[in-house]
């Protein structure tokens, strides 16, 4: 009984938005010249695209857990086994910031949460560069929850279905001032919301059980990210060690994909964070309350 009415819950939040209440935006002009397909190329590194989807886009079995389940990012080439050649850019805007399928569906675990913000300019360059992207022949099977996942979900600790958490009706910007300012940085940082969540104070991460509880990177005094400095925080971020010179766990900090910012994002990105209440790793947004405080 218990895994029928999970099962009929994920149904209903699968269907839970048409795509006849998505706003009327005027479609995403695709450019493919060099330069735009450069800057997709550094955002699909920067925003995490490469992280899951791998770096050739070519996607890959992240998890594979009889009991959690199956996380599988596909294949966004035009190769075999790729969606790459399918999707327009109508499709790639409802999967990116709206977590959508082509019917309306919530896609699978996608952060479209964490991408709902980006702004057009950043979204187009993604998608030319999406495209220009050498075809890769690799079929991913496809995802699915296991009974602890769906339990977890039932639950409200696992957003699987990344279009309840998105303001689909958001409006959409044109652009951001690149500068390392605190605005830009509140752009970028939404990226580090999925683990360090929205209140960026930490706990326990989405995902199989087991795994190390995201720090709090809030100017609270009591963790050692809260003391560090500007250059000591780049230098984090660029190398994988903290500043007594130990290393970080890149199982669960994605230094890949931080080490490739630069200075300009990654001092953007602590200057927002410096304007943050500091804040006591607690409950945050279906997540279960760590019981001590962890510094990165």
């Amino acid at each position: 009984m218990l895994g029928g009415l999970l099962a009929l819950v994920l149904l209903a939040v699968g269907v839970a938005y048409a795509l006849s209440e998505l706003p009327a935006h005027a479609p995403l002009a695709i450019a493919s010249d060099s330069a735009t397909v450069a800057h997709g190329r550094r955002v699909a590194q920067t925003r995490g695209c490469t992280e899951c989807h791998g770096a050739n886009l070519g996607g890959r079995v992240l998890v594979d857990d009889p009991m959690f389940g199956r996380l599988t990012p596909p294949n966004l080439t035009a190769g075999a086994g790729g969606r790459g050649a399918q999707l327009t850019p109508a499709d790639w805007e409802r999967a990116v910031r709206h977590g959508l399928r082509g019917d309306g569906t919530s896609l699978l675990v996608m952060p479209a949460q964490e991408y709902n913000g980006i702004s057009d300019e950043d979204m187009a360059a993604l998608v030319a560069y999406a495209r220009s992207v050498a075809p890769v022949n690799n079929g991913v099977p496809a995802p699915r929850l296991g009974p602890l996942a769906r339990v977890l979900f039932a639950a409200g600790q696992l957003p699987a279905a990344p279009a309840e958490l998105v303001n689909q009706r958001a409006p959409h910007r044109a652009s951001v001032p690149v500068a390392a300012t605190p605005e830009y940085g509140e752009y970028l940082a939404t990226s580090c919301t999925g683990c360090h969540t929205t209140r960026f104070s930490g706990g326990p991460m989405n995902g199989p059980p087991g795994g190390l509880p995201a720090a709090n990177i809030t100017p609270d005094s009591a963790t050692r990210i809260g003391r560090w400095s500007e250059t000591e925080f780049i230098h984090a971020l660029r190398t994988g060690r903290r500043p007594n010179g130990s290393m970080i766990g890149s199982t669960q900090m994605p230094i890949p994909m931080t080490r490739q910012m630069s200075d300009t994002e990654l001092q953007a990105i602590y200057r927002h964070l410096r304007t943050l209440p500091p804040r006591s790793t607690a409950v945050d947004s279906g997540r279960v309350a760590l019981t001590a405080r962890r510094a990165v």
